[in-house]
Parts: C-alpha cells; structure tokens; sequence
C-alpha cells in the first residue's frame, strides 16, 4: 500500500469517527417547541402556581371534555402541565412514597401523586381525607388518573 492511500485511509477513518462521537454524543433536544422538562435540580418557583379545582380541569380535559383529543392536550399542556396544584380527596390507595385519591366521590381514584418526602405518606391512612400540593405531570381521564410529583401534604 501507498504512504499516500495509507494516510488518506487513517484520515478517512479518523473523521468518521469524530462524526460518530459527535453524533452519539449530540445532547437531546425537546421535539416539541413548548415540551418542558422538570428534573430534581429545577427551583420550585420556575413553575406557575394554579387555582384550578379537580372538577374545572375535568370538564376542560377529562372526562368530562368534549373537546378533541389534540385540544385536549393542548390546553393541558398550556394551563395545567408543570403548575403546582391544590386539591383535596379521600385516600383510596396509599404507600410511603405515593398516594392515590378520590377526589370527585365517584369512583376509586382520580388523582395520584409521588411525594416529595419519600415517607411522608407513612403515617397516612386509606380512607381518611388529604389535601396535597404537587406539580401536575400527566392528564387524567375516564380511566387513568390524573398524576403529580413532588406532592407536599397541606394542613
């Protein structure tokens, strides 16, 4: 082999491999212009507070809506996607970490939420009434509840 196809060859296999590296190395990107990503490290005061009640969010993108889908989700998205909310319910599943609620009186569970103190569910009970505070993460519906994180219980 030639010094001169030798040389062209390792240069050729050293710039594929800075293209792969980049590549693989390229930091993700949001593929939605108005996507918001909350991690741990993220200040609590970066997201909006909401007065929304679990009834008005229901009749705008639950159950309740007669919106389409694709409104839906942009209204939830817009009004109530990473907003601390206030809302109050019946335990109706509990661990130290979660707990789920009935808020409505019908049915088993319309609201579930990971506490920001892993225990602080430890000394709850089934049954008994609790009002959390917790950043809203996932839409609710007919059949999957509405999820938050970083829930605090309000006295």
């Amino acid at each position: 082999m030639s010094p001169k196809r030798t040389i062209g060859i390792v240069l050729a296999v050293g710039i594929a491999y800075i293209v792969i590296k980049g590549v693989i190395n390229e930091p993700t990107k949001p593929t939605n212009s108005t996507a918001s990503t909350y991690t741990a490290s993220t200040p609590v005061t970066e997201h909006p507070e909401s007065t929304a009640t679990y009834n008005q969010v229901n009749a705008d993108i639950g159950c309740k809506s007669t919106y389409s889908d694709q409104k839906k989700d942009d209204i939830f998205n817009a009004k109530y996607k990473n907003h601390w909310m206030t809302w109050k319910g019946e335990i109706a599943l509990l661990e130290s970490d979660e707990a789920s609620l009935n808020v409505d009186g019908v049915g088993t569970q319309d609201l579930q939420v990971d506490f920001a103190d892993k225990q602080a569910g430890y000394d709850l009970s089934k049954g008994s009434q609790l009002k959390v505070r917790f950043l809203m993460k996932t839409a609710g519906g007919c059949f999957l509840p509405f999820s938050g994180q970083d829930a605090t219980v309000v006295r």
